[in-house]
């Protein structure tokens, strides 16, 4: 059981675990007196999250947990306790929200609409194919379509990112991007995406899409980047590369769009991480670590790339979270 005295001030990681090993995970992280607990939501439930969890959004006063393998979405309290699963028709990946309102991205193509209030999917909107993140901004939700699953056939990997209208809930504009895009983050005023390439002759490429579709106005020090969140006005993120033998090189970016400043490194410490995933956690950037093999690692950094904390997660930590 959890010990030490718990503050309001907590940092929950969400760890995808082995795929098809059942061993997703939640890890609580007290960001006052520094007390970590694994397998909390095991803890508070007295079962396991399941198989291969992908992302993790807290909205009001409920967290919503993807928990792909399982095709369900864990709806807790913010002290993770169960409240509902909701049972998907796909296998749900990234989660985002507005208002009264959380949306889901499905594998087989579609975007579901889950009722705060009732917990149910209320609509559903189709999208490209193999959908991955998706943001809101103005007034719409930009999706990520990756075509991540024909890789190897064809057709290959798809190139778009799909507009859906918020009132109407319907695809209303395709927009094409570079090859194999995978995370949105909004501005507020636009959206920043990250697409892979194909990892081989295709590299990874960050863009840029406002209200007149994609525009090539970044920076060259920061136009290739495959992780990005959006922190205090400033997109932070990394651009990882492996060769043949599993080598990486990784080259830490930020990018501050109102006045055009790129920074590389961000991270001021000596000592950097061989980053996993990122995401702004409150105040703080959050770098995750993960060698597939054993638990991970979670950073913390403020927004100048000085370290806060570091502490230890789960295996393969895909996504952590504030609540207070």
């Amino acid at each position: 059981p959890p010990v030490g005295g718990d503050s309001s001030a907590v940092c929950y990681v969400l760890n995808a675990g082995d795929w098809k090993s059942s061993n997703s995970s939640l890890t609580k992280y007290d960001l006052e007196t520094g007390a970590t607990v694994q397998n909390y939501f095991e803890y508070q439930n007295g079962r396991c999250l399941g198989n291969t969890a992908n992302d993790m959004l807290v909205h009001g006063s409920k967290m919503y947990l993807a928990v792909s393998g399982e095709s369900t979405i864990e709806v807790t309290s913010l002290d993770a306790k169960s409240i509902k699963q909701i049972k998907c028709s796909g296998q749900p990946r990234y989660l985002a929200a507005n208002g009264d309102k959380v949306y889901v991205t499905y594998y087989d193509g579609n975007v579901a609409r889950i009722d705060t209030a009732t917990l149910e999917v209320d609509a559903m909107a189709g999208v490209g194919r193999n959908p991955e993140q998706l943001a809101v901004c103005n007034g719409s939700l930009y999706v990520a379509n990756s075509g991540g699953m024909d890789y190897n056939t064809e057709i290959g990997y798809d190139n778009t990112v799909s507009v859906i209208d918020l009132v109407s809930f319907c695809e209303v504009d395709k927009i094409e991007v570079a090859l194999n895009p995978a995370n949105v983050v909004s501005t507020g005023d636009g959206v920043f995406v990250a697409s892979y390439g194909n990892y081989a002759d295709v590299p990874s490429a960050l863009q840029y899409i406002s209200k007149g579709g994609v525009q090539y106005v970044l920076p060259d020090a920061c136009r290739q980047m495959t992780e990005i969140c959006y922190n205090s006005g400033t997109l932070y993120g990394f651009l990882s590369q492996y060769d043949a033998n599993w080598n990486a090189t990784i080259t830490y970016i930020s990018y501050n769009p109102s006045t055009g400043a790129v920074d590389t490194p961000w991270i001021k410490e000596e000592q950097k991480p061989v980053p996993y995933k990122v995401c702004a956690v409150g105040e703080y950037v959050c770098v995750t670590a993960s060698d597939y093999m054993n638990d991970g690692d979670v950073y913390l950094y403020d927004t100048d790339g000085m370290l806060v904390s570091k502490f230890s997660a789960g295996l393969n930590p895909v996504k952590a979270v504030a609540v207070e």
